[in-house]
C-alpha cells in the first residue's frame, strides 16, 4: 500500500465504534485507524525498509505532525517513521498499552505538542504536575538554581517576577469539581492530604538524544537554544514514556527535523521487533 492514501475509502465497522473524527484524520493524513480501549488512534507510518530503527513522533493535532512527515519525505535517513495523532478523547496511556505490540520497538517516541515559550524555540527542561485539594494548602517554591533564574529572565524580559514566579515556582489554586487545583513541580512535596493527578516530569537533557535535538534545532535555526522548565502538561510524556526509555518533547521547523532524523538514525536502536515479527 503506497503511504501517502489508503487502499481504499474508509467504511464504518458494523459496530459502529470507530470514531468519525478518526477516520476524517486517517483518509487526510494517509493513515489507519487503530481502534480498542482507551479510544482510536491515527497512525501514519512512513517505511523505508523493513527492519529499520522506528521512530514515533506524537501530535495533538494534525499541523503539528506534517513538518516532521514531511521532512521524513524529503530526506534520506535510514528509519522509519510512526506519526500518531489521538482522536478527540482517546486516552492515550490506555490506548498506547493496547497497541503496543502493533507499533513495535522504537528507537525513540516524541511529543511534537508542546508549544515552546512565547512562541521561541526551546527545549522543555521540568514540566509541572497537577494536585488537587479539597482545600488548598500553600506549597514550596519550585527549585530553580541561580543559572536558570537568569536564563528565564533573559528569554522573558517582558516577564516581571510575580509573572515568572506564577508560571515556574508556585502557581495558583485553580477551583475545579470538589476542591482546588495547582501546578505541581518537580522537586516540591505535596501535602500528605493531596491528591496526585498528574505526576510532574522532568526530562531527561544530558543524553545523546537530549543533545542531538537540540544540536539539530541550533543548526536549523541558526541560533542558541535553552533548556527551560515549560508550563504545560506532561500527560502525553508520560504515556510515551511506556513505549521507549528515550523520550522527549521536540517541535522544530522542517529542517529542523531533517536533521534530527538524520541524526537519529545513527543512534544504537533496540532489536527489531513488530506485530508481523
Amino acid at each position: 500500500m503506497s503511504p501517502n492514501f489508503l487502499s481504499r475509502p474508509p467504511q464504518l465497522p458494523d459496530d459502529e465504534t470507530m470514531d468519525l473524527a478518526a477516520l476524517h484524520l486517517a483518509a487526510d493524513l494517509g493513515g489507519t485507524v487503530l481502534s480498542g480501549e482507551g479510544g482510536a488512534l491515527v497512525l501514519v507510518e512512513r517505511l523505508r525498509r523493513h527492519g529499520l530503527p522506528t521512530l514515533l513522533v506524537l501530535g495533538t493535532r494534525t499541523p503539528q505532525v506534517l513538518a516532521v512527515l514531511e521532512a521524513w519525505e524529503g530526506g534520506g535517513a535510514e528509519l522509519n517513521l510512526c506519526a500518531l495523532l489521538p482522536a478527540p478523547g482517546a486516552e492515550l496511556g490506555t490506548a498506547l498499552r493496547v497497541h503496543r505490540r502493533r507499533l513495535g520497538s522504537l528507537l525513540a517516541a516524541l511529543d511534537a505538542s508542546l508549544p515552546w515559550l512565547e512562541g521561541r524555540p526551546m527545549v522543555a527542561k521540568r514540566l509541572p504536575g497537577r494536585l488537587f485539594m479539597t482545600s488548598p494548602e500553600k506549597l514550596d517554591k519550585a527549585p530553580l538554581a541561580p543559572l536558570e533564574k537568569e536564563e528565564l529572565k533573559a528569554f522573558l524580559p517582558d516577564w516581571d517576577k510575580e509573572a515568572r514566579r506564577r508560571a515556574f515556582r508556585r502557581g495558583p489554586w485553580v477551583p475545579v469539581a470538589g476542591g482546588f487545583e495547582t501546578d505541581l513541580w518537580p522537586g516540591v512535596p505535596p501535602p500528605a492530604k493531596a491528591e496526585l493527578r498528574v505526576r510532574p516530569l522532568e526530562l531527561p537533557t544530558a543524553t545523546p538524544l537530549g543533545e542531538l535535538l537540540r544540536a539539530s534545532l541550533r543548526a536549523a535555526l541558526g541560533q542558541t537554544i535553552p533548556l527551560l522548565p515549560l508550563p504545560g502538561d506532561p500527560s502525553n510524556l508520560h504515556a510515551l514514556a511506556q513505549l521507549t526509555p528515550s523520550y522527549a518533547a521536540f517541535r522544530g521547523p522542517v529542517e529542523g527535523w531533517r536533521l534530527a532524523l538524520q541524526k537519529l538514525a545513527e543512534l544504537p536502536a533496540p532489536p527489531h521487533f513488530c506485530a508481523r515479527c
